[in-house]
């Protein structure tokens, strides 16, 4: 009986690490970290667009700016978290390696896309005084600046697997 057990534990091992095979040790909580934050930009986005709404003409220009500026970054957070699901369901080391080193590079530009964003938002705060539009720029800058550090680490686990 004990070898059954035994042969039962070693199969069961193996089919584990047949499943995570290329997963890191940060792929699981960066995507999930990633997706949590994503949850909120959506929610903001469509808070913006109703805002976008109900706003007079002369506000609406820099409020779809702002948008823009948002939907622009959390493009490329999309991608990265892609790219992060690619390499853990990769097949073959090499496979992992060239989607780790496509997520090193989509993580330095995110990096840079979410920095343009806060740049953006420190450069052209909305002009308009309403306290809607105050508070979803408060918000989106929390988000940015919330998300900067989940992808920096993303881009340190990357160059730890891929160098830099």
């Amino acid at each position: 009986m004990p070898r059954l057990v035994q042969l039962v534990l070693l199969l069961s091992g193996a089919l584990a690490l047949a499943a995570h095979g290329a997963e890191r040790v940060g792929d699981g909580l960066t995507w999930y970290a990633l997706q949590d934050r994503t949850h909120a930009a959506d929610a903001i986005q469509a808070e913006l667009l109703a805002l976008i709404e109900n706003s007079p003409e002369q506000d609406r220009f820099d409020l779809y700016r702002t948008y823009h500026q948002l939907t622009g970054a959390w493009i490329q957070i999309r991608l990265s978290q892609t790219l992060i699901e690619q390499a853990m369901a990769a097949t073959s080391r090499s496979e992992e390696e060239k989607i780790r080193a496509t997520l090193r590079d989509q993580g330095q530009f995110a990096l840079w896309e979410l920095d343009e964003a806060i740049a953006y938002l420190d450069r052209n705060a909305l002009t308009s005084n309403r306290r809607e539009s105050l508070r979803v720029n408060a918000a989106i800058r929390s988000l940015l600046y919330e998300t900067a550090p989940i992808v920096g680490r993303l881009l340190a686990e990357q160059c730890s697997y891929v160098p830099c």
